[in-house]
């Protein structure tokens, strides 16, 4: 069976190993009974990806927005009752009217995949035309989801994410986004031939301060209702997955573009990062070293303390071992085993924008 090293692993890894060991598929594969209450972004990132369904692109606003709409809704129903999931509601139903309203004034790219499962092999750190395996010969993966994969007006392509924020990051801190980079690097493995030129960070504000105003009556290119470009258009995404670029696009393109360029249309601000061949390569060779680690015996285990301990949901049996204390108990009291399977999510796997969403 291939060992598959996921982008949320990765992540926690990173985070904290004793997070990571409680929590990896490949230590104790541990969750809570009671699961945390979720982030009101999962249920407005299931909203957009109805928004950007390829397939309902050039449908009329007054059909898409209503299923854009239940998507949210269901979302929400669908997160364990608390309070919190009341709040998701309020606080969600805002934020995804602000973005219906205003993305289209910065909307410049046609949507080609939306919510598409990458499986990249994981390449050997000492000889990276092989891939990497585990002692006993398995393949090593990584695995991640794409939100949305997005075409330019020049058949560029780009990783495109959306993040609820309470502030505007800096450009320098997305610059650093190591699984942004390392989602472009997985979806070239993944559909080569398809390059990516870079990632686009969305960011919404969660509570923007002063009046909005009205959003802008203009699309950011000219086309009526969500703006974008159209599936019959080379550039709106109707070409297809492996289409090769237009040579009018390419000869259009600039010479010099600019590395990084932020645009900001009331609660909503795009950051368009280009991400360069070297920069994507090193990134694939991080996972790949990334990996070795993970797969080592004697690997160290340890806290990471920090601001992200507030939030860990392993934080009781951290806190005991720290005391020298065994956390059997609490842990066979408050975790059980994590499910392994995941529910199939609209464009996953080779679907990727050609079945419409269930009703």
């Amino acid at each position: 069976m291939d060992y598959r090293i996921t982008a949320e692993e990765r992540a926690a890894y990173k985070l904290c190993r004793r997070q990571w060991d409680f929590s990896s598929p490949h230590r104790q594969n541990l969750e809570p009974v009671e699961p945390p209450a979720a982030a009101v972004s999962a249920a407005l990132r299931e909203a957009l990806a109805v928004y950007y369904f390829p397939g309902m692109w050039d449908w009329s606003s007054q059909i898409v927005l209503p299923l854009v709409r239940q998507a949210f809704i269901r979302a929400v129903a669908g997160q364990p009752p608390s309070a919190e999931r009341s709040l998701n509601f309020d606080l969600g139903t805002a934020l995804l009217e602000r973005y219906l309203a205003w993305a289209p004034s910065l909307d410049d790219f046609g949507p080609v995949r939306v919510e598409t499962e990458v499986e990249a092999m994981v390449p050997d750190a000492d000889a990276p035309d092989r891939g990497l395996c585990t002692p006993d010969g398995c393949a090593v993966l990584y695995l991640d989801t794409v939100e949305l994969l997005a075409i330019d007006a020049h058949d560029e392509l780009w990783v495109v994410s959306h993040r609820v924020v309470d502030a505007w990051s800096d450009p320098r801190t997305l610059l650093l986004d190591e699984r942004a980079v390392a989602a472009c690097w997985a979806w070239e493995q993944c559909y080569l031939g398809m390059g990516v030129a870079g990632t686009i960070h969305t960011e919404l504000l969660a509570s923007p301060a002063g009046g909005l105003g009205s959003p802008p009556s203009a699309t950011a290119t000219g086309r009526p209702g969500r703006g974008g470009y159209p599936q019959h258009e080379g550039s709106g995404g109707g070409r297809g997955v492996g289409v090769p670029e237009r040579a009018s696009a390419v000869a259009a393109r600039l010479t010099d573009p600019e590395r990084t360029t932020v645009h900001t249309s009331g609660p909503v601000r795009r950051t368009h990062i280009r991400r360069g061949r070297a920069e994507i390569e090193q990134a694939g060779l991080r996972v790949a070293t990334e990996a070795r680690e993970l797969l080592d015996p004697a690997l160290s285990i340890y806290p990471s303390p920090g601001r992200h301990c507030l939030r860990c949901v392993f934080d009781a049996p951290c806190v005991a071992l720290d005391e020298g204390a065994d956390p059997a108990l609490d842990l066979v009291a408050r975790y059980r085993a994590r499910e392994a399977s995941r529910p199939a999510r609209l464009g996953s796997g080779g679907r990727g924008g050609l079945l419409p969403p269930a009703p």
